[in-house]
């Protein structure tokens, strides 16, 4: 049996000098009678099968997720199901602390249901996942990255929470010398954002900044309120910042 992810354990007969603790003791006469793998998986399956549950989660916006124990079968992430844990998701949490506190959780499950595995009994109280509710979760693509600014700002938003880390998720803006007309195309890194409380009803171009944040126009007379973004080659600075450093330019969406 292996187990995926974050579990590991080793016995220790006469420790000298003491080597690191493992997470788990197993005695030697401890009667194992169990076949096969178990998963911590970061969803609650069956829904989000495949590479990135936690990272689809959020760009669909999912107030609510969870982590399953499930064993393994030839299927995606598609074994009976030994035990799960529901999470509430708030609107501003990303992909990689969210995926580091789901496999958290999901490894104190795992000892948790250790006694029940290793005698047998969790392959019997094991449910099947309705494969009619299942979902994917596909892997991500760096193509996917680039932020479409016709789409409303929640859906930005949470792309932006969900590619978090690695892809990322990036806009190309120009930059425009007000005194001599000279305009540059960029490439701007987003890096956290939040959605504007107010409505829009000029969908024009241009990006002003507002309250410490860059306000990009977006679709449905929304706005995108950028909070930290980076430069290539630069390091992340916040929105005030990149804005002070434009001294005077105007900023336009493209």
């Amino acid at each position: 049996m292996s187990f995926c992810r974050t579990f590991s354990f080793q016995t220790t007969i006469s420790p000298s000098p003491p080597p690191p603790q493992p997470k788990i003791k197993i005695p030697f006469n401890f009667n194992f009678n169990f076949s096969g793998t178990v998963n911590i998986h970061p969803s609650l399956l069956p829904l989000y099968r495949g590479a990135a549950p936690v990272q689809r989660a959020l760009q669909d916006g999912v107030k609510e997720t969870g982590v399953s124990l499930a064993f393994t079968v030839r299927a995606l992430d598609a074994g009976p199901v030994i035990a799960s844990e529901r999470f509430q998701v708030d609107d501003h949490i990303k992909a990689p602390n969210l995926l580091e506190m789901l496999f958290s959780r999901g490894s104190e499950l795992l000892i948790h249901e250790l006694p029940s595995i290793f005698d047998g009994s969790a392959r019997a109280k094991a449910q099947p996942q309705d494969d009619s509710k299942a979902t994917l979760a596909p892997k991500i693509m760096p193509e996917e990255s680039w932020l479409s600014f016709n789409q409303e700002a929640s859906a930005l938003h949470n792309k932006v929470r969900a590619f978090a880390g690695w892809p990322g998720t990036r806009a190309r803006v120009q930059i425009i010398d007000i005194k001599n007309g000279q305009r540059n195309n960029v490439e701007l890194k987003i890096i956290t954002t939040r959605v504007s409380s107010h409505t829009l009803y000029n969908e024009g171009d241009e990006v002003t900044f507002v309250n410490g944040a860059l306000v990009f126009p977006c679709g449905g007379s929304t706005a995108l309120e950028v909070l930290e973004v980076q430069l290539a080659g630069k390091n992340a600075v916040s929105a005030e910042a990149f804005w002070n450093g434009l001294r005077g330019q105007k900023l336009k969406k493209l």
